[in-house]
């Protein structure tokens, strides 16, 4: 996606988007280029603008967008608790996320903690070089979007990402829909008797994040979220520290088993570690129904302390 125009609008406040933020390909939820506009407090945003260039589409998208003010101010006041240092914090980034045929998510983020606000969709619009301002018109040079998108020397995509497009193609626009699909589970962690379990962080394919630890993870309510796209967690045994990160699911394995055990369900994503704290395996598990999970990249660490 090609950044041209648009603007994040507050009363006596707004920030301005235009080609000097180049091409975006960070991810769907991740940050890309990132501006700052000083520590002043500002207005809770009404409205969001956009216009891009989709390179892969070959199209121009634009649209204007009333925000729910409400539900950020709700989201600002109630802000979060960051786990390093225990005290109350806020989000205080917006994250534009781009996708094809006109999609638009804007999520607030900030310390481990990401919730989408709005989701939009956009208009093709026609925009030539004989209109477009001067700053754009590299837009407009011939065979601009298939060098970006297939010369490596741009860099574009990450090297497995470009093999994964070469591989299996471009993935189909509707996925960005399925992605913002919500079930009803919670995380799990089996561990042996006498160990500690101390906290659960995860990022949803929808671009949402949550950290889990204290009092949320002794409830450990089962709760409406996206599927995990990555998560880890920490465990104490005796006077070892341990991590496991599950560094990526296997997409088409993890939604195809999130689908059969449907969104009425309450599903524990569960993750157990074997006696001598060196193995783990994953699983779904809806009441009696339970579905390995056996595609996922799993790395586990110990620290003595």
């Amino acid at each position: 996606m090609e950044v041209y125009r648009g603007a994040l609008v507050a009363e006596d406040f707004t920030y301005d988007f235009d080609a000097i933020w180049g091409t975006q390909n960070t991810g769907w939820g991740h940050q890309g280029g990132t501006m700052t506009t000083g520590i002043e407090k500002k207005a809770v945003p009404y409205q969001l603008a956009f216009t891009w260039y989709s390179l892969v589409e070959k199209k121009f998208y634009t649209g204007q967008w009333t925000l729910d003010k409400e539900k950020i101010k709700r989201l600002l006041d109630e802000g979060f608790i960051d786990q390093d240092t225990h005290k109350k914090d806020t989000y205080n980034t917006f994250i534009v996320g781009l996708a094809p045929q006109g999609r638009v998510v804007l999520w607030v983020s900030g310390a481990g903690n990401q919730k989408e606000v709005g989701a939009f969709e956009a208009q093709v619009t026609a925009i030539t070089k004989e209109s477009a301002y001067s700053n754009a018109q590299y837009m407009f040079k011939d065979g601009y979007a298939d060098r970006m998108l297939n010369d490596p020397s741009y860099k574009t995509f990450s090297p497995q990402v470009r093999q994964k497009i070469q591989t299996q193609g471009y993935p189909s626009p509707g996925i960005y829909d399925t992605y913002r699909e919500k079930y009803n589970w919670r995380p799990v962690v089996v561990l042996q008797e006498g160990a500690q379990w101390l906290d659960f962080g995860f990022s949803a394919y929808n671009g949402e994040q949550e950290n889990i630890f204290g009092k949320e993870l002794l409830d450990n309510h089962y709760e409406k979220r996206a599927i995990p796209k990555f998560c880890g967690f920490y465990w104490r045994d005796g006077s070892s520290r341990y991590g496991v990160w599950v560094d990526a699911f296997d997409e088409k394995e993890i939604f195809d088993v999130f689908q059969k055990l449907g969104k009425e369900k309450h599903i524990d994503l569960v993750v157990k570690v074997d006696a001598q704290n060196t193995r783990v395996s994953l699983l779904l598990r809806s009441g009696a129904q339970e579905f390995p999970i056996g595609k996922a990249k799993v790395r586990l660490s110990r620290k003595i302390e």
